[in-house]
């Protein structure tokens, strides 16, 4: 099955005039989940997974039929995550110098407005906050490397 752009408004329309709380739909390549609680929150809660069946929330369900080979997933979990973008072009640095320790590592928690990296742009030090409290679940660019503006730095697990 080919899940196309049409398809995509066509479930959408569905969606809405059925009035379905929350629908998911999981493939071997990818999984789809429209709640409408979420999105009056204006809150994202999707994590891509390899999956391969369709769930409807009220008790109904369809089998999807592909020719893609099936995978084994062990874990299938939405989750919060806020990412921490350059604000800038520059040079990504994790500790404040050279010899020192890094601001934050993986898996550390952190505070609003707590320094977790510098930007160096034109030779000056930028500090970079984290905008929620949350676990660092992943740091996404290396130390010294060149960041553009927008650029996803880290990803946060808000709490």
């Amino acid at each position: 099955m080919k899940f196309e752009i049409k398809n995509l408004r066509k479930l959408l329309y569905s969606v809405k005039q059925n009035n379905i709380d929350q629908i998911n739909i999981k493939s071997h390549q990818f999984e789809l989940i429209i709640n409408q609680s979420i999105i009056s929150n204006k809150k994202i809660l999707t994590k891509t997974k390899e999956i391969s069946n369709i769930n409807l929330k009220k008790h109904k369900s369809i089998e999807s039929n592909n020719s893609i080979p099936k995978t084994k997933i062990s874990n299938n979990e939405s989750e919060t995550y806020s990412t921490i973008v350059s604000p800038m072009v520059g040079t990504f640095y994790r500790s404040p110098a050279p010899n020192e320790s890094a601001f934050i590592e993986q898996y550390d928690f952190v505070q609003k407005k707590q320094t977790v990296c510098i930007i160096e742009a034109m030779k000056l030090m930028n500090e970079i906050e984290a905008e929620v409290n949350g676990e660092i679940v992943d740091i996404l660019v290396n130390d010294g490397d060149i960041v553009d503006c927008g650029q996803a730095l880290m990803k946060v697990k808000t709490l």
